[in-house]
């Protein structure tokens, strides 16, 4: 920093210092104290400290002004999100395994092994949708900091395992990475998740698996049409690591823009998933993640479109995708109105996260106990 640099740098900080005393004292001078107020038992001063939180108009400085630095000079965000370039954003999720637990990724491999035994026991078939790692798709918008070892072969260890227990599952990224590679947009920028146009070639390439190899099942049978909205701005997930807002957000990445979707049966404007199981074809049920659940995608209406069926959508944010499977496994529903198909969406990054609850830990300790009893299961083939 040359001589001239750094003076003009302690004049702006002087300035900052000036404007931020008398900024603070504004609020002061708009409170009328109410005459009922009783200063000697603190009422008073509890008011007045009441109204100056409200009404100090740069009370979110600090979070703003060193998230705006942190950014700016270091390219850097909260713990939890890694900057790449261009203002794409990235969760640490898919850089990092979870420390606390050693061997969680096998004990994950050994959970999905047991999910499926038991949906063969019962002679239901399960079709497993691994979704990538946004990092993977876009390596070239990485800034450096690659995914640990570990997390860089959790896609294709989890497509080995599925292979070997005789689930089908396919490998969807390369469809993903070809169209990127391309120039389409198939992950947000700011968000973990993938974009509507995303969510529909995976939908697409998805359902034409299924079609070929579930190709007993009556397929084709209705007609879903799929409306494109007006495009808006969407702050993603991401972004929630990045706090320059509001006194900041110039300086930090830009919001997405996307078109939503929404796609509906021909014939219907109602929502299989917000219907009871026994009013609507429970056929195929889609169980998952926010990937699915979370409507701005669309990413099961657009499966509906190309496997031509309607479904049910267990889905469930915020619980990753082990779960809202268990939850689903151990309902009423389950029990009350068996599927012809379950198809699970399954992020790759989840393989490294912990299962947090008890309730879903304790099912698995039964089940695997179960089945080890029984390993002429674990050679069969699905259905």
């Amino acid at each position: 920093m040359t001589a001239t640099s750094a003076r003009l740098t302690a004049y702006l900080f002087i300035v900052m210092v000036i404007g931020l005393g008398l900024l603070s004292l504004k609020p002061l001078t708009e409170y009328e104290a109410s005459g009922e107020l009783d200063a000697l038992t603190g009422e008073w001063a509890r008011k007045l400290e009441s109204h100056y939180d409200e009404r100090f108009p740069v009370r979110d400085l600090g979070t703003n002004l060193w998230a705006a630095i942190n950014f700016v000079l270091f390219r850097e965000g909260r713990p939890g999100v890694i900057v790449g370039q261009h203002g794409w954003l990235f969760s640490s999720e898919e850089f990092y395994p979870e420390a606390a637990e050693p061997g969680l990724v096998d004990t994950n491999l050994e959970r999905v092994k047991v999910i499926s035994q038991h949906l063969r026991r019962q002679g239901i078939p399960l079709v497993v949708l691994v979704v990538p790692a946004k990092a993977r798709i876009y390596e070239d918008k990485l800034a450096g900091e690659q995914p640990a070892r570990e997390m860089a072969s959790l896609y294709n260890r989890l497509l080995a395992t599925l292979d070997i227990a005789g689930v089908p599952a396919p490998a969807l990224a390369d469809e993903l990475d070809e169209a990127a590679a391309e120039g389409t947009q198939v992950f947000l920028r700011t968000d973990t998740h993938w974009s509507p146009v995303g969510a529909d070639l995976f939908a697409r390439q998805a359902a034409t698996h299924i079609r070929d190899v579930f190709d007993d099942q009556p397929w084709g049978e209705q007609t879903f049409f799929t409306t494109q909205e007006e495009p808006i701005r969407h702050r993603g997930d991401l972004l929630n690591y990045i706090p320059v807002d509001p006194l900041f957000s110039g300086l930090g990445p830009a919001p997405d823009m996307f078109s939503p979707r929404t796609t509906a049966a021909g014939n219907s404007t109602s929502d299989a998933s917000e219907s009871l199981f026994g009013e609507a074809d429970t056929g195929t049920v889609l169980v998952g993640t926010s990937y699915s659940a979370n409507p701005l995608w669309d990413f099961p209406g657009a499966l509906r479109k190309y496997l031509g069926r309607d479904l049910i959508n267990v889905a469930e944010e915020g619980k990753g995708p082990i779960v809202p499977m268990v939850e689903y496994l151990q309902s009423s529903d389950f029990r009350d109105h068996p599927p012809e198909l379950v198809i699970w969406e399954f992020p790759e990054r989840y393989l490294a996260r912990p299962v947090e609850s008890e309730q879903v830990t304790a099912w698995f300790r039964q089940a695997g106990a179960l089945y080890a009893q029984r390993p002429g299961i674990e050679s069969a083939t699905n259905p």
